[in-house]
């Protein structure tokens, strides 16, 4: 197979060096490079039986990204057993903290990482109240919170949702303060049941590496190759667990990434990191500066984000459409007109809705402007809900109808069956052993009969919520919700879920949901105010502000590096002359 590679993708499939940082701009194939290296020293198989390659990345997409090159350009199908291919969360999960967690947590039994999407895992008692009217009880904050290096608490969240300042966690005598002490206090407890979240998860793994030097040479010993695919986007915890695997005799690192594409540091990712590798004397530092996506014209402008002198090799890099600024004017009918005249421009390229995206800044844009729903986790969206703290289970049970009613037969009798034994137990957590213990006790047959009986119970999903719930107690199942917030359709309160909406306009996104895409076109939303400040703020401080210092700034920078010939980016009205200074675009 006749697999042609740049200079610079060669150098990085190619490189001995042991310890390899690669800084790769938007468009480069970088993933392409960590398929062609796997697939390099697979091929060459210099390991022994049990060892293999870990290829690492931070979300499901861009793993499934390497498995496709490694399948169907390289010829490698079903990579498994001795090697892996998925998320460094999965990788600490698997190899680290379930096996090992209990050595550090406390505990006499196998840890298990809890929380889901939706629904706390723990109790708390919503009744105890500060002088804010923020909830006190600590066990409110055990998802929150989690630990740094140092094991000092650090927040998951916004500080605001807190009743206390982080800066001043600590009294005059180097004590955490009551509030702290208690939010500790309650983790620890958790932790002597062995439940931890992920971040936890993170945080015991690096403790485990740490104290049992052992555990981190048996793992190089399995993973002699380790390949971390979106290295800018590891937090302190995450490049401190590669730093111990590397002093522990790992044969080869290689971290390829972005930092001008970093857009997590909300979830604690710190892009610095990256870059202290890249600078550093101890690790060979590579570049893959070609831009092989987009058109010439859009790497000029990406380049007014980054200041770097990405070149444009694409196919496509002398196609004459320019990138343009529209002005919207933050209304309901400016802004869908605007995106009715971008789909038909996609159309009269021939593009169908997979080529092309219509991405905003946050999921509220996509509530406001295009009806979407809005999974806000916010005090306030929290007080609007129709879920009633201590029935833990209504939730699992209504949202389980409802995929069932969509057609998603399997979801919805899990989640049906997690709210039946939360309901029944009167607990915001059931765990997998639970329901194998019913199970064993009263029968499979018996038990899935119980289940399907429930859900036969259950009526339609097409209506209110108020009226569901009326409808359900005149069978004589009686579930408790907050009456007045319920007259809302349930189909609203799930919508993001519902299979058909996504269907119908699958173009619309969060500009985090595409990161690491490649798209013919694509229509960026920004709206006034960016998270903390305005974008004209931004704008009119370069100093201040610029893309290293600054995540909205790349934010904004990864989504015009997606698509390959067209760009349009819809900006307020008010704000049109700010955004051409900055990127030298006309209006049209």
């Amino acid at each position: 197979m006749d697999i042609q590679l740049s200079a610079q993708q060669q150098a990085v499939v190619d490189c001995n060096e042991p310890r390899i940082v690669v800084k790769a701009c938007p468009g480069s194939g970088k993933t392409f490079s960590v398929a062609a290296r796997m697939a390099k020293l697979l091929r060459e198989n210099n390991l022994s039986r049990h060892q293999g390659i870990a290829a690492i990345s931070f979300t499901n997409t861009a793993c499934e990204v390497i498995q496709k090159e490694l399948k169907e350009t390289f010829g490698y199908a079903n990579i498994g057993y001795p090697s892996f291919i998925g998320t460094i969360d999965n990788f600490i999960n698997m190899y680290i903290f379930l096996p090992y967690a209990h050595l550090v947590m406390g505990c006499d039994c196998r840890p298990e990482i809890v929380g889901t999407e939706f629904n706390k895992w723990y109790d708390y008692d919503a009744s105890t109240r500060g002088y804010n009217g923020k909830i006190t009880d600590p066990n409110y904050f055990v998802d929150k919170v989690s630990f740094d290096l140092n094991g000092d608490p650090i927040p998951l969240v916004p500080a605001i949702e807190f009743n206390f300042s982080w800066s001043k966690m600590k009294n005059v005598n180097g004590q955490y303060r009551k509030d702290v002490a208690g939010i500790i206090e309650a983790k620890r407890i958790h932790f002597a049941k062995g439940k931890a979240n992920q971040a936890d998860a993170t945080y015991f793994a690096f403790r485990i590496l740490n104290e049992y030097p052992s555990i981190a040479q048996n793992i190089v010993r399995r993973f002699p190759i380790l390949i971390i695919d979106e290295a800018q986007d590891t937090t302190e915890l995450q490049m401190a667990i590669i730093d111990k695997l590397s002093q522990r005799g790992a044969d080869s690192i290689m971290l390829i990434g972005d930092p001008d594409q970093a857009i997590f540091e909300w979830n604690t990712a710190n892009p610095h990191l990256f870059m202290e590798k890249y600078n550093s004397q101890d690790w060979r530092s590579l570049d893959l500066s070609e831009n092989r996506r987009s058109s010439e014209k859009i790497c000029q402008l990406a380049n007014r984000f980054s200041g770097n002198a990405m070149n444009s090799i694409a196919s496509d890099k002398y196609y004459a459409e320019k990138p343009c600024l529209k002005g919207h004017l933050s209304t309901l009918e400016s802004v869908n007109q605007i995106t009715d005249n971008f789909i038909e421009k996609c159309k009269e390229m021939g593009l169908n809705e997979s080529k092309y995206a219509v991405v905003f800044r946050g999921q509220s844009f996509g509530a406001t402007y295009f009806g979407l729903a809005n999974n806000d986790n916010s005090d306030a969206a929290r007080q609007s809900s129709p879920w009633k703290n201590g029935h833990y289970g209504v939730r699992d049970i209504v949202y389980g109808k409802y995929l069932i009613d969509q057609g998603k037969y399997s979801d919805g009798l899990a989640l049906i069956e997690k709210g039946y034994h939360k309901t029944k137990k009167q607990v915001r957590y059931v765990s997998t052993s639970t329901i194998r213990r019913e199970i064993a006790d009263i029968g499979f047959r018996c038990y899935r009969k119980k289940m399907l009986d429930l859900i036969q119970r259950l009526p339609s999903t097409n209506k209110t919520l108020s009226n569901w719930i009326a409808e359900l107690r005149q069978g004589g199942i009686n579930l408790t919700v907050e009456l007045n917030k319920a007259n809302v359709n349930i189909e609203s309160l799930f919508r993001t879920s519902n299979h058909q909406l996504r269907q119908t306009r699958p173009y619309l996104k969060t500009i985090h949901s595409v990161k690491g895409m490649t798209l013919e076109a694509i229509l960026v939303f920004l709206s006034k105010k960016a998270v903390h400040t305005n974008y004209t703020t931004i704008l009119n401080d370069p100093v201040r502000y610029c893309i290293h210092n600054n995540e909205e700034l790349r934010i904004v920078y990864v989504a015009c590096t997606r698509p390959k010939k067209l760009l349009w980016i819809a900006v307020p009205k008010d704000d049109i002359e700010c955004w051409r200074n900055k990127l030298f675009l006309e209006q049209n």
